[in-house]
């Protein structure tokens, strides 16, 4: 369990990038973290859209974010229209705001699809399995899961059926910033990244 960072922890850059990055796994492994839930925009003409997200799975070695999703959402169609995705977490007690951004890879029916969809839990694939995609406008406020999926009265094999509208969406992180507060001043840092490396670390003004 991480523990907030004190002012003179500070130190240099490289530490601050590293903190970033384990804050952000900690979010993806840990269900009660703050980081656990993130805010992700995407763009549509000249309008951003934002949604709340479960930050899914970090690689801090190759600078990649992903989130789990389905392919009829209307993010999908922005996405792959403007090919970049933006990330927000935010943890209070940790005293830290991390933004990201970077190109975005819809994964369908792949590899990568399988192994993440193998470990989706029983109860969360009925999500998946509804007749009508998401933002379908409909007459009556609705879960939109039907009597056997509200009861979770399906098997495991039967869930397989929502395995076609299951997608991960990988982010390649390109920039980062990290801003921090506290009583005795705020921080802010940020970071840039090609091909996964980092190329640029600087702080910045809070």
């Amino acid at each position: 369990m991480l523990v907030p960072i004190e002012p003179e922890e500070i130190i240099d850059l490289p530490f601050v990038e590293n903190q970033c990055w384990r804050m952000l796994v900690e979010g993806a492994t840990n269900r009660k973290s703050a980081m656990h839930q993130a805010v992700i925009s995407t763009a549509k003409g000249n309008l951003a859209f934002m949604r709340t997200v479960v930050l899914r799975r970090v690689d801090a070695d190759t600078r990649k974010i992903y989130l789990h999703t389905d392919i009829r959402s209307k993010k999908i169609e922005d996405i792959e229209r403007n090919g970049h995705l933006s990330w927000l977490v935010y943890d209070q007690v940790l005293r830290s705001q991390i933004r990201l951004s970077g190109k975005a890879i819809v994964h369908h029916l792949d590899d990568l699809c399988v192994e993440q969809w193998s470990k989706t839990g029983h109860h969360s694939r009925r999500y998946y399995m509804t007749d009508l995609p998401p933002t379908t406008e409909i007459e009556q406020p609705s879960t939109g899961l039907n009597q056997s999926l509200t009861a979770f009265d399906y098997t495991l094999q039967e869930s397989e059926a929502g395995f076609q509208h299951f997608i991960v969406v990988e982010t390649c992180i390109e920039w980062m910033e990290w801003y921090y507060t506290h009583s005795k001043g705020n921080r802010r840092a940020g970071f840039t990244y090609a091909n996964g490396i980092l190329s640029r670390a600087t702080w910045l003004m809070p």
